[in-house]
């Protein structure tokens, strides 16, 4: 399970990556992090659906701890 975990993470991590220009908008309040959802909503369409339903279904509250809460700590410095 823990090695599902991780696999899932680092793939969702390379998602994230993929986004153009998402790194570069970092810096900025809890604005830029939903642009930032909608972005990569956007560019990876229903890659991004599949990535953010893996991580949710891997453990009880997986996505928001290893995914949304890391997110919002980086774009609206919280956390």
């Amino acid at each position: 399970m823990r090695t599902v975990r991780v696999l899932v993470v680092a793939g969702t991590a390379g998602l994230l990556a993929l986004a153009p220009g998402v790194a570069a908008a970092a810096p900025g309040g809890c604005q830029a992090f939903g642009a930032n959802v909608s972005t990569l909503a956007q560019a990876l369409g229903s890659q991004f659906g599949a990535t953010a339903s893996g991580v949710a279904s891997s453990a009880p509250g997986a996505f928001p701890t290893l995914v949304v809460r890391p997110e919002q700590a980086r774009f609206c410095g919280t956390g």
